[in-house]
């Protein structure tokens, strides 16, 4: 077996996802041939740490990671785009990527969503990806940090993924960075925080911007970049709680049909055909401009539409809506070349500062450090389905014995998917069609 195939395979038996996105399985994205390897650590949604802490303390890993991802892929160059505000990630990695050969730091201005693999690929290596493609399209291949940390673990220390780096932010007593294990209740990780520091608040998973609301009870999973508690009267807040009606109806009555959410769409300055002021008309008056509603497909869901629409209104939900439903359908968007970029597209460029300042998280946008610090979970629920992709299938039974480490669930035979392993040792305390509880002792 040559060496990427063994890179490929260790990477699948430990169960590695993208650990930022949709936790799309890595080893099919190490499968690809391509040209460049770019590590992601742009990190663009305010108030998450999760990756500079990483790269801060971590740096060989990553490089290391980024070294066997060019391995299995035949890139001969690897980039670490990071954004030029991050001086102290800078300052780790350079004192160590001279012992790496073929790789450099590309730094990112500070801007929203920077993180975006189209805008990132654009921005690195001034490509465009069709509309509807992916950075393979054009001869990259795209890796969050984390994902990167988890390679190198997987190929050179046999580890698998039990384990997660998560910031803990927003209105808690003591934001922090920490390490721990997969499947950790997040009212622990709050207990971790000191606890919200306001009465009024919701919980999100992942960053302010894309992130998805959660409950206390809800675990964490390899996706969990972070847990953020956001405060009564944060847009954020104030977003989330709007039902799909009230959304709708809120398009029909304040529509003015201005543009600017078009106009600050970053896909749509990439040169993509997505334009969601006619995705607004379209559906609040019933007209039947079927190319508008497909080219919902395109919306990338960075919610910049919400922030700057003046009347308040929702395009990135009710585009989302329209995702689902057209998928359900089994309807694609074909991929297709972009013609050419927007001429506008860097002066539209959306500042990270400015953004915080709107989303009215300024009082919680502050340096979070790395709490280095064991965490011994006396429970842990481990979700069967966490990442892109089929449910797992449990290969062990309540009051089996387990070990850290150990394969416990894995794909349906012959479909797509990544394994699951236990995150501590116990027993299985119970299992049911969603998750496996393993209780310590």
């Amino acid at each position: 077996m040559d060496v990427s195939k063994k890179i490929i395979e260790a990477v699948k038996d430990a169960g590695v996802v993208g650990a930022g996105g949709a936790g799309f399985p890595a080893h099919i994205k190490l499968n690809a041939k391509c040209e460049v390897v770019i590590a992601n650590m742009a990190e663009c949604e305010p108030l998450l740490f999760t990756n500079q802490a990483l790269i801060q303390h971590h740096p060989d890993e990553v490089l290391q990671g980024l070294q066997i991802a060019m391995q299995a892929t035949g890139a001969k160059k690897g980039v670490i785009a990071l954004k030029k505000k991050y001086e102290a990630c800078r300052k780790s990695l350079e004192g160590k990527i001279g012992y790496y050969e073929n790789i450099v730091i590309h730094e990112l201005e500070d801007f929203y969503p920077a993180g975006d693999e189209h805008v990132m690929v654009k921005e690195v290596l001034k490509r465009t990806i069709p509309m509807s493609g992916i950075p393979s399209d054009v001869g990259a291949v795209v890796h969050n940090v984390e994902t990167l940390y988890n390679i190198k673990r997987a190929y050179r220390d046999g580890k698998p993924v039990t384990e997660k780096f998560v910031t803990v932010a927003g209105a808690v007593r003591h934001p922090l960075v920490v390490k721990v294990p997969i499947g950790l209740r997040f009212s622990e990780l709050l207990d971790l925080a000191g606890g919200p520091a306001v009465k009024d608040y919701i919980l999100v998973h992942g960053g302010p911007m894309m992130g998805s609301e959660v409950d206390a009870g809800d675990t964490v999973t390899k996706t969990t970049s972070a847990l953020l508690v956001i405060p009564d009267g944060a847009f954020p807040h104030i977003s989330r709680r709007a039902r799909m009606e009230v959304l709708l109806k809120r398009a029909k009555a304040a529509c003015c049909q201005c543009r600017i959410c078009t106009d600050m769409c970053p896909r749509y300055l990439l040169g993509h055909s997505l334009e969601p002021h006619r995705i607004m008309r379209t559906v609040s008056y019933g007209l039947p401009d079927t190319e508008a509603v497909k080219n919902s497909l395109l919306c990338s869901e960075c919610g910049l539409c919400e922030i700057t629409c003046p009347m308040g209104l929702s395009p990135r939900r009710i585009n989302s809506r329209l995702k689902r439903l057209l998928q359900e359908k089994r309807i694609r968007f074909p991929k297709s070349n972009v013609e050419r970029e927007r001429p506008e597209r860097e002066s539209r460029k959306y500042p990270t500062k400015k953004l915080i300042a709107r989303l009215g998280l300024y009082n919680y946008s502050h340096q979070i450090q790395y709490a280095n610090v064991r965490i011994d979970a006396k429970e842990v629920k481990l979700m069967l389905r966490q990442y892109a992709g089929l449910e797992l299938v449990p290969l062990v039974k309540e009051k089996d014995e387990v070990k850290a480490g150990e394969l416990i669930a894995k794909a349906p035979e012959g479909k797509p998917g990544i394994n699951l392993h236990a995150s501590i040792d116990g027993v299985v305390a119970g299992i049911d069609g969603s998750s496996i509880v393993i209780r310590r002792g």
